[in-house]
């Protein structure tokens, strides 16, 4: 079991223990890519994104480096948008 897995179970109040668990979220994603698909660079959990679109049942999920995110964060806020779509962010650099 991981050290954020053990905090969450420990954590006192649902802001830690969301915290715990996003940034285990985000660690099984950059594990499972390993590079950023718009850079090319190795990720890092400290400054990766990961975005998951969800449209009903259906979710799709992107890990990004943190730069690559914020370069077209807008566009794609704009096309879910469109689309009807949620974006959910889980942003490294904030954990």
């Amino acid at each position: 079991m991981s050290s954020d897995v053990f905090r969450a179970l420990l954590a006192d109040n649902d802001a830690d223990r969301e915290k715990f668990i996003s940034r285990e979220v985000l660690r099984h994603g950059v594990m499972r890519q390993i590079v950023c698909e718009r850079s090319g660079k190795v990720l890092d959990v400290r400054t990766a994104v990961m975005v998951t679109t969800v449209k009903g049942d259906s979710r799709s999920a992107y890990v990004l480096d943190g730069p690559a995110w914020d370069e077209v964060e807008p566009a794609l806020r704009a096309k879910a948008a469109e689309l009807g779509m949620e974006v959910e962010v889980i942003d490294g650099r904030t954990l």
